[in-house]
């Protein structure tokens, strides 16, 4: 059983060897349950906070799938299709592959090779690898973006 805990604040113990943060809430029968099966020992992973991108207009999100459509509009391909190789693209930068519950890697069905995680799962550092490799794909392909 995994447990993901976003955004939590530290609660300084004056050690670097203690840590300690509050379990929100939300999350309180969840991690209940998580010490019942471990009452003793947890795997713990910690990170930075990592600020999700943005939706609506004028976001990265909007950016993004802007330039995604101009392509399709010129190329003729399906929206689908070049959002997958745009982010496929962006692996190369670092966008991770999306993985299943047990963390190994999910494959597609159709050509085998690795999906990339979802837009809804991205960074704003990763949205903005996305949006570069659109960048790059357009000049690549002759196609002047319209940055809207």
């Amino acid at each position: 059983m995994k447990l993901k805990l976003p955004n939590l604040k530290r609660i300084k113990t004056g050690t670097s060897q203690i840590v300690s943060f509050e379990v929100p809430r939300f999350y309180e029968a969840a991690y209940r349950e998580l010490v019942k099966k471990s009452p003793d020992t947890l795997d713990v992973e910690l990170s930075t906070h990592s600020k999700r991108r943005s939706t609506g207009p004028f976001s990265q999100s909007h950016h993004l799938n802007g330039h995604i459509q101009q392509i399709c509009n010129d190329t003729g391909n399906d929206f689908d299709d070049v959002k997958l190789y745009v982010k496929r693209r962006a692996f190369k930068r670092g966008l991770p592959f999306a993985t299943k519950p047990n963390g190994d890697i999910l494959y597609s069905l159709a050509d085998l090779e690795p999906l990339p995680i979802s837009e809804t799962q991205m960074t704003t550092e990763q949205c903005s690898w996305c949006i570069e490799e659109t960048h790059e794909l357009a000049a690549e392909l002759g196609i002047r973006l319209i940055e809207e």
